[in-house]
């Protein structure tokens, strides 16, 4: 007779299912990600796939909002550790550098993969559950405009400030992919003072 798992044994035994999921949507894209694919990979059957997680679907989601959890506590770190207003903006970028190039495989489909966003899911059953990444992605918004505004003034209008983040936006996204897709390599012999001179001169003309 077989004994329940116990909440430990069943953790990671979805902890494994979500990092070979990772595997096949970094390597196929969402599309390749199947349950029967899937279960090859994990070594279980496609039916007790389905013990843990409903579809294909809200492994992806959990999986994306693990990504947002860890990039909004890197990012929270940065700006804790950092008093000084231009300082906590310059330590946010840096932190969300870091994450874009170290955790490429979750930057793929949180941000870069035209992958299901919150939108997709209102009116489904994983409307729920896909809310928790919306909510974090926001807080992580909020958080960046805050600190932006700090650094910028009290004074800031909405629409320079909206601005500017997507100036700085835009050019760490960009600097991030070209980094992961190692392009930059063959235009610059060191990227990342190449990228470090680049936000630098994006800080200074918040000084202005």
């Amino acid at each position: 007779m077989k004994t329940a798992r116990g909440k430990t044994e069943i953790s990671q035994i979805r902890k494994n299912i979500l990092e070979k999921a990772l595997d096949i949507i970094a390597a196929k894209g969402l599309d390749g990600l199947t349950m029967r694919s899937l279960a090859k990979k994990t070594g279980m059957t496609a039916p007790n796939l389905y013990n843990y997680f409903s579809s294909k679907d809200e492994i992806y989601i959990h999986l994306v909002i693990q990504g947002f959890e860890m990039l909004y506590q890197d990012l929270k770190t940065a700006h804790q550790e950092n008093q000084n207003p231009l300082n906590r903006l310059t330590a946010m970028i840096g932190a969300y550098m870091a994450f874009g190039m170290e955790k490429p495989r979750y930057y793929d489909i949180m941000l870069t993969r035209p992958t299901p966003k919150y939108n997709d899911y209102v009116g489904t059953a994983l409307e729920k559950i896909s809310s928790v990444e919306y909510k974090i992605s926001m807080d992580i918004a909020a958080l960046a405009l805050d600190t932006a505004k700090e650094a910028m003034g009290p004074d800031t209008s909405e629409n320079l400030l909206t601005r500017r983040l997507v100036q700085i936006w835009s050019l760490m996204h960009g600097m991030i992919t070209l980094n992961n897709s190692h392009v930059m390599g063959y235009v610059a012999d060191r990227p990342d003072l190449v990228y470090q001179t680049l936000i630098d001169e994006f800080i200074a003309t918040l000084r202005q």
